[in-house]
């Protein structure tokens, strides 16, 4: 498999663990190649890691690798081989490239909840935050007890969601998220980090849009439902559909 024909220096790959302490959990990290060939993949990582907060990573942990090219979609798995310094990495890669459609996930407008915390470099801190916070929310004594979040209107789908947010911000930001999407119901924990930042929303924020790295699977499938039942009710209420 000839894989330097599908990958190029710079380009943008997801790479989720493919050993998993609870199955509900969705975890991805973005990375970038910088090299490699039919064996081995050398990915740098973008999130500008402090001493004591990379990721950890497992000797020979497999690994599922996302990307794209010439508007497709494309798979392969592979092995944790090592560490090269501080911010790259190389995987050991299959020869199982996969070459599918992607997947387009649909959005949505909408006012929600919303608390985020943002920080830069504290990538295995945020993730420690993230578990401990969907343990709190595990009990309903401790849910009742959160504040009530301030509104804002947010544009989100299943894989992230762009907000108005408080410079300054950068692309690969880490921001650790709660959502409420539904009044009265359990808000939604989520890590996201930024991929990237657009114009000022307003005189004290900018937009950005993020992608969620560490969020539940049941959580993300309430995001689909409500996105999919969002765009129902738009779809019944113009006019050829009251006709």
């Amino acid at each position: 498999m000839r894989y330097p024909k599908y990958f190029k220096p710079g380009q943008k790959i997801l790479i989720r663990p493919l050993v998993h302490r609870d199955d509900d959990r969705q975890e991805t990290l973005t990375l970038y190649f910088r090299d490699g060939d039919e064996s081995f993949f050398d990915l740098e990582i973008p999130y500008r890691i402090r001493e004591g907060e990379d990721y950890p990573f497992t000797p020979q942990m497999p690994c599922e690798l996302l990307s794209e090219s010439f508007g497709l979609g494309l798979r392969l798995t592979g092995r944790f081989h090592a560490q090269q310094g501080r911010d790259r990495i190389r995987v050991e890669v299959n020869p199982d490239l996969e070459i599918y459609q992607r997947r387009q996930y649909p959005r949505i407008d909408i006012a929600a909840g919303l608390r985020y915390t943002k920080g830069r470099g504290e990538l295995r801190t945020f993730r420690g935050q993230w578990e401990k916070n969907l343990r709190l929310l595990e009990g309903e004594a401790e849910f009742s007890r959160l504040r009530p979040f301030p509104r804002c209107q947010v544009n989100l789908s299943c894989s992230g969601i762009r907000i108005p947010i408080r410079p300054p911000v950068e692309v690969a930001d880490l921001c650790l998220l709660f959502l409420e999407i539904a009044e009265g119901a359990k808000p939604i924990c989520a890590l996201a980090e930024v991929v990237w930042v657009g114009d000022a929303a307003d005189q004290d924020r900018r937009t950005a849009g993020m992608r969620f790295i560490d969020i539940l699977a049941s959580d993300q499938k309430r995001i689909e439902r409500l996105v999919r039942e969002h765009l129902s009710a738009s779809a019944g209420s113009t006019p050829e559909a009251k006709s």
